[in-house]
Protein backbone atom coordinates (compact mmCIF):
# COMPACT_ATOMS: atom_id res chain seq x y z
CA UNK A 1 0.00 0.00 0.00
CA UNK A 2 0.99 3.59 -0.39
CA UNK A 3 1.83 5.19 2.80
CA UNK A 4 1.62 8.95 3.14
CA UNK A 5 5.41 8.80 4.10
CA UNK A 6 5.99 6.86 0.81
CA UNK A 7 4.08 9.05 -0.94
CA UNK A 8 5.89 11.82 0.46
CA UNK A 9 9.31 10.46 -0.50
CA UNK A 10 7.82 10.10 -4.43
CA UNK A 11 6.90 13.74 -4.39
CA UNK A 12 10.87 14.51 -3.53
CA UNK A 13 11.94 12.20 -5.78
CA UNK A 14 10.51 13.12 -8.58
CA UNK A 15 11.34 17.05 -7.87
CA UNK A 16 14.36 15.95 -7.44
CA UNK A 17 14.62 14.06 -10.67
CA UNK A 18 13.17 17.43 -12.25
CA UNK A 19 15.57 19.75 -10.88
CA UNK A 20 18.54 17.31 -12.36
CA UNK A 21 16.39 17.84 -15.70
CA UNK A 22 16.68 21.67 -15.52
CA UNK A 23 20.13 21.89 -14.34
CA UNK A 24 21.65 19.38 -17.05
CA UNK A 25 19.62 21.10 -19.79
CA UNK A 26 20.74 24.82 -18.91
CA UNK A 27 24.43 23.11 -18.85
CA UNK A 28 23.91 21.80 -22.55
CA UNK A 29 22.57 25.19 -23.46
CA UNK A 30 25.47 26.54 -21.97
CA UNK A 31 28.14 24.17 -23.57
CA UNK A 32 26.19 25.16 -26.91
CA UNK A 33 27.05 29.26 -26.43
CA UNK A 34 30.32 28.32 -25.62
CA UNK A 35 30.82 26.54 -29.11
CA UNK A 36 29.42 28.74 -30.93
CA UNK A 37 31.21 31.57 -29.07
CA UNK A 38 34.48 29.31 -30.06
CA UNK A 39 34.14 28.77 -33.53
CA UNK A 40 33.14 32.20 -34.11
CA UNK A 41 29.38 31.77 -35.05
CA UNK A 42 28.02 33.53 -32.40
CA UNK A 43 27.98 37.53 -32.39
CA UNK A 44 29.96 37.86 -28.91
CA UNK A 45 33.27 39.79 -29.96
CA UNK A 46 34.74 40.41 -26.78
CA UNK A 47 33.86 36.22 -25.91
CA UNK A 48 32.06 36.87 -22.74
CA UNK A 49 30.00 34.36 -23.32
CA UNK A 50 32.30 31.81 -23.63
CA UNK A 51 34.05 32.76 -20.53
CA UNK A 52 30.38 33.33 -18.69
CA UNK A 53 29.69 29.54 -20.06
CA UNK A 54 32.19 27.97 -19.25
CA UNK A 55 32.17 29.56 -15.49
CA UNK A 56 28.13 28.83 -15.19
CA UNK A 57 29.28 25.30 -16.36
CA UNK A 58 31.82 24.34 -14.04
CA UNK A 59 29.64 25.95 -10.90
CA UNK A 60 26.45 23.95 -12.32
CA UNK A 61 28.21 20.48 -12.95
CA UNK A 62 28.56 19.79 -9.45
CA UNK A 63 25.01 20.63 -8.67
CA UNK A 64 24.03 18.50 -11.45
CA UNK A 65 26.01 15.61 -10.06
CA UNK A 66 24.89 16.40 -6.02
CA UNK A 67 21.17 16.24 -7.90
CA UNK A 68 21.70 13.18 -9.77
CA UNK A 69 23.40 10.91 -7.13
CA UNK A 70 20.67 12.07 -3.99
CA UNK A 71 18.38 10.69 -6.94
CA UNK A 72 19.60 7.56 -7.51
CA UNK A 73 19.83 7.18 -3.09
CA UNK A 74 16.35 8.43 -2.84
CA UNK A 75 15.76 5.49 -5.39
CA UNK A 76 17.57 2.59 -3.49
CA UNK A 77 16.15 3.55 -0.53
CA UNK A 78 12.74 3.41 -1.76
CA UNK A 79 13.14 0.41 -3.24
CA UNK A 80 14.56 -1.23 0.01
CA UNK A 81 11.34 -0.07 2.19
CA UNK A 82 9.00 -1.38 -0.46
Amino acid sequence: MNTPESASRTVVRRVVLGAFVCVAAVIVLLVGSVVLSATGLSSDPHGYGMFAGILFTAVLTPVALALWLLYRWLRRRGSREG
